[in-house]
């Protein structure tokens, strides 16, 4: 009997349950399922939370300029061709929010919008004003037929602002702005020396230089070497205003100048035309 069982097959071995491999598979899938359903969670939060700013944000838009309203607009400045009312009824026109939200930049740009305003500050004084410093241009001489010019050069409309009597009347091209200047402040000096001033300043596209003189005198300088002719009529003026009253100076020569005089004025030198070459020269 034993060895029959002795000759008997082994039992065969059990295989492993399968349902290891299951637990195995299911726990992972059921983490990511966790992990899925927390960044849904997060991403909610996250939804609620940029919606709760953007409500918070509408609702101080929408409540800030009643709780903290401007109520006084500054200005500060020595102003000559506005009056503060003036700019104050400007900028409430653009006034938008209150002391915390209101578009300083935008208030800026408003106030030096104005054609004589050529800079403006602004700064929030709490709790409901706003200071306004402005600096106004101040024009040295006319340009062209409708604006003014200030000493560096900077043209602006001339608008409703009240004008300086006896300005200067500047005519060219406006690049050329800050070289006329220069050149006009220049010259009202050296003529201001021997009792002349000037009306009318001018220099055309092609660069001809012209100068009308307060006495009735027209200077015509040319194109080239403009300085060099212009020392020249100032060197000479004594000489022509002892020789009678010059209507015209023709200095586009290269060594001399040609006159041409009043009508029914007799020069003190006896000349045989009214236009006459004072020193002999070719035109340049």
């Amino acid at each position: 009997m034993a060895e029959n069982e002795a000759d008997a097959d082994p039992p065969l071995a059990k295989e492993p349950d399968a349902k290891p491999e299951v637990a195995e598979i299911a726990a992972p899938l059921a983490a990511k399922s966790g992990q899925s359903g927390f960044s849904g969670l997060r991403a909610m939060l996250a939804l609620l939370v940029v919606m709760a700013i953007g409500v918070a944000g509408w609702l101080f838009n929408d409540w800030e300029p009643r709780l903290l309203p401007i109520r006084v607009i500054e200005v500060k400045g020595e102003l000559h061709h506005y009056s503060s009312q003036l700019l104050q009824k400007t900028l409430t026109a653009r006034l938008r929010g209150g002391l915390l939200t209101v578009d300083l930049l935008e208030l800026k740009a408003a106030a030096e919008d104005l054609s004589w305003v050529g800079h403006a500050s602004l700064r929030r004084v709490w709790p409901d004003r706003l200071e306004v410093e402005v600096e106004e241009y101040r024009p040295l001489a006319r340009w062209n037929q409708d604006s003014l010019v200030t000493a560096t050069g900077i043209v602006f409309k001339k608008g409703t602002g009240i004008v300086p009597e006896g300005l200067a009347q500047l005519e060219a091209e406006e690049p050329r702005a800050p070289e006329v200047v220069a050149r006009y402040q220049e010259w009202r000096e050296a003529l201001r020396h021997i009792g002349h001033a000037i009306t009318v300043l001018s220099v055309d596209s092609r660069g001809d230089w012209q100068v009308e003189l307060a006495k009735g005198t027209r200077l015509r300088l040319g194109t080239d070497t403009v300085e060099e002719r212009f020392a020249r009529f100032i060197a000479s003026a004594p000489q022509l205003e002892a020789a009678g009253h010059p209507l015209r100076v023709d200095l586009r020569y290269r060594n001399g100048f040609a006159v041409k005089w009043a009508p029914n004025v007799e020069p003190a030198v006896p000349t045989p035309n009214k236009d006459r070459p004072m020193q002999s020269g070719n035109r340049g």
